[in-house]
């Protein structure tokens, strides 16, 4: 009788746990809440950086400039960026033309060998960097990945996200959409 108890009271406890785990992860998956501080608030990202993309060349952070970005650090052993890049890829797709870029930093250790094929076999479109060193995502002290930052025109923080989170969420896409139409916003020399 004893263990009879004893068996439905940790039942009943791991029914809680699974409970506030699909909670938790339910919230984080509903989207980040994005608000747009204005131009004036916001505050610079990083200074210079480049790193190589898949095919080898060398991508500087300053060609981005004029062009709202979604810079996402990953790994292909995360599990919760697989579960984000998806929305990912379909925020890129319909953004893209208009000036939206994407630029996703892989941080897996061992690189192109691990990274190409794990993006081809994902048909994911956005630009791929690879930073087995972790240089970047050191700089910015990334408290975890996914890490991800949405940047407006001008390089300045709009957002930063840590976790996975559905990018396209309709506040998302306002978001993006009001990142495009923004002009005259830009740092004063």
């Amino acid at each position: 009788m004893v263990q009879l108890q004893t068996y439905r009271w940790l039942a009943g406890l791991l029914l809680l746990v699974v409970y506030l785990v699909v909670r938790h992860i339910s919230a984080t998956m509903d989207g980040p809440t994005l608000t747009v501080s204005p131009p004036e608030a916001r505050m610079p990202f990083v200074t210079e950086f480049a790193l190589p993309d898949l095919e080898g060349t060398l991508v500087q952070w300053s060609a981005l400039r004029g062009r709202p970005v979604l810079l996402n650090l990953w790994a292909t052993w995360c599990s919760p960026c697989r579960i984000e890049m998806p929305s990912i890829q379909l925020l890129y797709q319909d953004y893209w033309a208009r000036g939206f870029e994407v630029l996703a930093v892989a941080l897996d250790t061992a690189g192109h060998t691990v990274v190409a094929p794990f993006v081809q076999q994902q048909q994911w479109t956005f630009p791929v960097l690879l930073d087995p060193q972790n240089m970047l995502g050191a700089r910015l002290q990334v408290p975890g990945i996914p890490a991800t930052y949405l940047l407006d025109k001008w390089g300045r923080i709009v957002s930063f996200a840590v976790g996975a989170h559905d990018w396209q969420t309709r506040s998302v896409r306002l978001l993006v959409e009001q990142l495009l139409t923004e002009d005259g916003a830009g740092p004063t020399p």
